[in-house]
C-alpha cells in the first residue's frame, strides 16, 4: 500500500532463530493518535502483544536451562559417629569415632558439554518458535490494517452513493413538480436512496468492527485509541516469477526449526551415548578413632566407587534416540513438501487477484464510470430513461466496490506469501 513500507525484512547475513524480522522504532508501547499508519500499527503489535511476549520469555527459559545443563553435580559432604556411649554419660564422644568425608562424581566423557549441547538446541527451538510468532504477529497485523482500510474506502463508497442517490431523488422531485414525470417516479427514485443509506450503515458497522480487531492486535479493543488509519492502496506491483520465491522458502521459521531439530536429535543421540558410561565418584575424608585402646588417632580416608553396566548400559535410551533422529530427518522432508504446497497455492492466489485487481483498474472502471457520466448527463438532456441512469449508476458503484475487494484481495494474499517465505517480495524480483 502506498504511504506505507514493507512490514518484512530481509534477514541479514543468514537467517538466525532470534533474528528479527521488523526493524521496530523505539518507543512504541503507547497507543497512537488520531490516525495510524501500517509501520505504528507493527511496532505497537511486536511491542505489545502478549502471545509474543510469552515466546520471549520461553527464549529466556531456554537460555537459563542452557547455563544449567552445563554445571558440574555438587560435591556431596557426609560425616557418620560410631560407638556413641549408651550409658552414662548418654552420647559421650570419648570413646566414639568419627568421619567426615566428601564425595565427587566425575562425569567424564564430556557429559556436561554434551547437555549443554542439547539445552543450546533446545533453545535454538524456542528461538524459532519466536520468529514463527513474530511472523504471525506482522501478518496478522498487516491484514487486519489491510481490512481497515478497505472498510473505510467501503464506507466512502456507500457515503458517495447516498449523495448520488439524493441528487437523483432531487432532480426526480424537481421534474415531478414541473410536470415532465410521473409522481411514481418520485417514488421509485426513493427505493435506492433507502437501499443506499442502509448499505452505508452496514459499512459503518464493518469499519467498527474492522478496526476492533487492528487494535486487538496489540491488546486494546479499545478502539478509542484512533479514529482512523494513514494509508491507501496503491498500485498493484508485479509479482515475482514462482521459482523465485519459491527459493526464499528457506527462511521460513518452521523449516529452519528442522534443521535445528535435527541437530537436537542428534545431540540427543551422543548424550544417550555418553550415558552408557558409568559416573565415577571420588571420596576423600578424615577419620578419627576413640579412645577405648588409650589412644586418640585420626586418619585420612581416600577411595572410588564405579557402577559396574552389566545391566542396565542405557541401550534403549541410545536406541530410541536414534529412532527420534531418523523421525527428525523424516520429518524436515514432510515440512517442506507441505510448505511447498502451501506456497504454490498462496502464489497462484496472489497472480488471480493481481490479474483481477489490474483489469478492473485498467478496462471496467473506467468504462463503467465513463458510461455512467455520459447517462447522468443524457438524462437530464431527456435522452434517457430514469431506468437507464439507475442501472448505470448501479454498474458503477458495483464496479467500484469490485475494485476494492480485488484490491484488498490482493494485499491479503501478498501478505500470506510473504508470511510464507518470511521476506518482502519486491526483493526477490
Amino acid at each position: 500500500m502506498s504511504d506505507t513500507l514493507s512490514a518484512y525484512e530481509a534477514p541479514r547475513d543468514g537467517p538466525s532463530p532470534t533474528q528479527g524480522l521488523l526493524r521496530r522504532p523505539d518507543g512504541w508501547s503507547e497507543a497512537p493518535g488520531d490516525t495510524i499508519t501500517l509501520q505504528e500499527s507493527l511496532a505497537l503489535a511486536l511491542a505489545n502483544n502478549s502471545r509474543l511476549q510469552s515466546f520471549n520469555w520461553e527464549v529466556r527459559a531456554q537460555e537459563a536451562r542452557a547455563l544449567q545443563a552445563g554445571l558440574w553435580p555438587n560435591p556431596v559432604l557426609g560425616t557418620e559417629t560410631e560407638d556413641l556411649s549408651t550409658e552414662e554419660p548418654i552420647g559421650d564422644f570419648v570413646d566414639s569415632e568419627q568421619l567426615v568425608q566428601v564425595s565427587q562424581p566425575i562425569e567424564l566423557w564430556g557429559r556436561p558439554g554434551k547437555r549443554r549441547d542439547v539445552a543450546e538446541q533446545d533453545r535454538a527451538l524456542a528461538g524459532w518458535d519466536y520468529e514463527a510468532a513474530r511472523l504471525d504477529v506482522v501478518s496478522q497485523t498487516t491484514r487486519a490494517f489491510v481490512g481497515l482500510v478497505a472498510a473505510e474506502r467501503r464506507v466512502q463508497l456507500a457515503r458517495e452513493l447516498v449523495r448520488l442517490s439524493e441528487e437523483v431523488f432531487q432532480t426526480v422531485s424537481r421534474q415531478v413538480e414541473i410536470g415532465e414525470v410521473s409522481p411514481v417516479e418520485k417514488e421509485r427514485a426513493r427505493v435506492p436512496l433507502s437501499q443506499a443509506r442502509i448499505r452505508l450503515r452496514r459499512a459503518q458497522e464493518a469499519q467498527e468492527s474492522a478496526r476492533t480487531t487492528l487494535a486487538g492486535q496489540w491488546g486494546r479493543p479499545d478502539t478509542t485509541a484512533f479514529s482512523a488509519v494513514r494509508g491507501t492502496f496503491g498500485p498493484v506491483d508485479p509479482v515475482p516469477p514462482l521459482g523465485a520465491v519459491k527459493d526464499a522458502l528457506g527462511q521460513n521459521p518452521a523449516l529452519a526449526r528442522q534443521g535445528d531439530e535435527i541437530e537436537r536429535a542428534e545431540a540427543v543421540l551422543s548424550l544417550e551415548k555418553r550415558d552408557r558410561f558409568p559416573v565415577p565418584s571420588l571420596t576423600a575424608g578424615w577419620q578419627r578413632f576413640g579412645g577405648r585402646s588409650g589412644s586418640d588417632q585420626t586418619a585420612f580416608k581416600a577411595g572410588i566407587a564405579l557402577p559396574l553396566p552389566l545391566f542396565d548400559r542405557n541401550q534403549g535410551a541410545v536406541q530410541r534416540a536414534e529412532y527420534r533422529f531418523q523421525r527428525a530427518r523424516t520429518q524436515r522432508e514432510e515440512v517442506r513438501v507441505r510448505l511447498d504446497t502451501t506456497l504454490s497455492r498462496a502464489y497462484r492466489s496472489l497472480v488471480s487477484t493481481q490479474n483481477e485487481a489490474q483489469t478492473i483498474a485498467g478496462e471496467t472502471f473506467p468504462a463503467a464510470q465513463s458510461a455512467f457520466e455520459s447517462v447522468r448527463q443524457g438524462y437530464r438532456q431527456g435522452k434517457f430513461s430514469y431506468l437507464e441512469v439507475l442501472d448505470a449508476q448501479r454498474t458503477l458503484f458495483d464496479v467500484r466496490r469490485q475494485r476494492v475487494r480485488a484490491l484488498s484481495s490482493y494485499y491479503q494474499a501478498r501478505t500470506r506469501v510473504e508470511r510464507l517465505v518470511a521476506t518482502p517480495l519486491e526483493s526477490l524480483q
